[in-house]
């Protein structure tokens, strides 16, 4: 099995864009890296990077140029290095029993003015489940938790953190309950959602499925 065309596969194009906008220095920490997706696309698009990835399975990079450590991230982070310019932490803390433990950890080994990536499924679906509609990630029963911007604001700041940004991700566009219609009907009904979301009638800041953030060790 190829582990590097594997993760290629798993790649988020919009995670990815937020990494190259907020990424920061040459050593870099990837934490609850999975199958080593953005530690792989870091290597081959920024080689002269450093990068130490941690996660519970075994090593699964292929060369030397990652430094893997097989961490139990509920222990919080145990390897000695610290001062890194750039911590990743993408859909990780909601897997987490004790978050502020992790975030703490975290804060620790990451350089003063370092930063902090990462994100978190967001918690704004409550109202879908009397529709009979759910969020994918709802279906991970490994979640401990989902959050909001403000639980999210609480979490990142009680630990140390300055908030760089966060953003909602992965929304839904008005214009999928055409599809409820029939279909001589789809043109003109998402034409008029379209008006409707340009002149502010649909609201079009729900339903995003994730939070991404962007903090900074003070």
């Amino acid at each position: 099995m190829n582990n590097m065309k594997d993760s290629a596969l798993l790649l988020s194009h919009e995670k990815l864009k937020f990494l190259e906008k907020y990424l920061q220095g040459s050593l870099i920490l990837d934490v609850g890296c999975g199958v080593g997706a953005y530690s792989n696309w870091l290597v081959k698009n920024h080689p002269n990077l450093e990068i130490i990835a941690l996660d519970q399975l075994e090593n699964i990079f292929e060369n030397d140029t990652i430094t893997y450590i097989k961490s139990d991230l509920e222990q919080g982070l145990t390897l000695d290095k610290e001062n890194f310019d750039t911590i990743l932490t993408f859909d990780v803390i909601e897997h987490i029993s004790n978050e502020n433990f992790l975030l703490n950890s975290i804060f620790k080994k990451n350089k003063k003015g370092g930063i902090l990536l990462g994100s978190v499924p967001h918690d704004e679906d409550v109202f879908l489940p009397k529709y009979n509609l759910t969020f994918y990630h709802r279906s991970d029963l490994t979640h401990k938790r989902y959050y909001t911007v403000e639980s999210l604001s609480k979490l990142l700041q009680g630990n140390g953190f300055e908030i760089i940004t966060i953003e909602k991700k992965g929304g839904v566009s008005p214009q999928v309950f055409a599809e409820f219609f029939h279909p001589r009907f789809k043109f003109i009904l998402k034409k008029f959602i379209g008006i409707g979301r340009r002149i502010g009638l649909i609201k079009t800041n729900i339903l995003y499925s994730d939070l991404f953030f962007a903090a900074k060790k003070l």
